[in-house]
C-alpha cells in the first residue's frame, strides 16, 4: 500500500492510497470511494481482497482524510464530481470498476452521468437518490454533536463507538487509527468541519449555483439512469439511509443491469458493522462483471 496525491484543477491535492495487484499484468482497477467523514483507510479490509486480480485506488475527496482542506470551501455534490470525474481521466483505456459508500456513491453517479472513461461497474453501498430526511438529519446531527478536539486515540474511538453501534470493534479500531491529525498541538478529526454544511443540498449556494439543473435528487435520478454498465445495489440491512423500497425501486428502474445484495447485520456503515460478507458480495459481483455475466437480481448474504 502506498500513499500518493493527485492535483485538482482548482490546486488542491487529493491523498489515495494505492494497492498495486498482485497480478502485475492486470489492467483493471478498482476505485473506491468513500462517504461523509470517512477516508481511505475504511477500505482496507475490501482492498486486500480486490488487489488480488485487481489494481486498487482508495480516494480521499477534499476535505476528508489526508486530503486538502479547501480554502474556498467548495464542497458541493457537484464540487466534488468534477475531482472524480478528473481522476478518472489519469487511467486511460484501463477497465475501471467503482465502489462508492453514501456520499462516495451519489458523487460516482453524478460523475460517470459525463466521463468517457470505459467503466466496467458500479457499485452503490447504501445510498441512492434520495435519502431518507429523518434519518439523514440524525446523521448530519451526529456528526455535528462530535467534538472537534481529542485527548488521545482512546478518546476518539468511544466517540466513534457511540455513533457506529452496530461496527465490529476492531473495524471501527483500524478507522480509528488513521482519523486524527495534529493542530496546533492538539488532536483533532481530519475532515474539514467546513464540509458538513457544504455538502448538503440544503445550503444556499448550493443551490444557487446549481438552480438550474433541479433537486439535487432528480439529477442524482438522471444520472443513475443514464448509466448503462453492471450496478450493484448493497443495502445494510438494518440501514435507514437507503430504505427497502427506495433500494427495490432503484433495482426495478435499471432492469437486468442492476444486482441488488441485502447485508444481514448491518446498517448504514456496511463496511465496518459486517466487512467480512459485504466485502464477500462486492468481490463477487466485480468477478462477475468481469467475466461479463448477467447480474444475479437480489441476492441476500446468509
Amino acid at each position: 500500500m502506498e500513499s500518493r496525491f493527485f492535483r485538482t484543477r482548482d490546486g488542491l491535492r487529493l491523498h489515495y492510497l494505492s494497492h498495486p495487484c498482485s497480478n502485475s499484468d492486470s489492467d483493471s482497477y478498482c476505485i473506491l470511494l468513500h462517504g461523509f467523514t470517512n477516508d481511505a483507510h475504511i477500505w482496507d479490509s475490501l482492498a486486500s481482497a480486490l488487489q488480488k486480480s485487481h489494481h486498487v485506488i482508495a480516494l480521499d475527496q477534499r476535505g476528508h482524510g489526508d486530503s486538502d482542506w479547501d480554502p474556498e470551501r467548495n464542497y458541493s455534490h457537484w464540487q466534488l464530481a468534477q475531482d472524480l470525474h478528473d481522476f478518472l481521466e489519469q487511467f486511460g483505456n484501463a477497465r475501471i470498476h467503482i465502489v462508492g459508500h453514501s456520499l462516495g456513491a451519489r458523487v460516482a453517479m453524478l460523475a460517470l452521468e459525463s466521463s468517457s472513461c470505459p467503466i466496467a461497474s458500479l457499485t452503490i453501498i447504501d445510498a441512492g437518490p434520495e435519502v431518507n430526511p429523518e434519518a439523514g438529519e440524525r446523521l448530519l446531527n451526529d456528526v455535528m454533536q462530535l467534538p472537534t478536539y481529542y485527548e488521545d486515540a482512546r478518546a476518539y474511538l468511544d466517540s466513534l463507538a457511540r455513533i457506529y453501534v452496530m461496527s465490529e470493534t476492531e473495524a471501527l479500531g483500524h478507522i480509528a487509527r488513521f482519523g486524527l491529525r495534529v493542530s496546533q498541538g492538539k488532536l483533532r478529526t481530519k475532515t474539514d468541519p467546513a464540509f458538513t454544511p457544504g455538502i448538503w443540498h440544503k445550503n444556499p449556494e448550493f443551490r444557487d449555483l446549481n438552480k438550474d439543473r433541479g433537486e439535487l435528487s432528480e439529477q442524482i435520478w438522471r444520472a443513475l439512469l443514464s448509466l448503462d454498465l453492471p450496478t450493484h445495489i448493497v443495502r445494510g440491512q438494518a440501514s435507514s439511509i437507503l430504505e427497502p423500497a427506495l433500494a427495490l425501486t432503484m433495482k426495478e428502474q435499471l432492469g437486468d443491469r442492476a444486482t441488488l445484495s441485502i447485508v444481514p447485520r448491518a446498517g448504514h456503515a456496511v463496511m465496518l458493522d459486517n466487512p467480512i460478507e459485504s466485502s464477500a458480495l462486492i468481490t463477487e459481483f466485480i468477478a462477475s462483471a468481469e467475466l461479463g455475466q448477467k447480474p444475479y437480481g437480489i441476492r441476500e448474504s446468509t
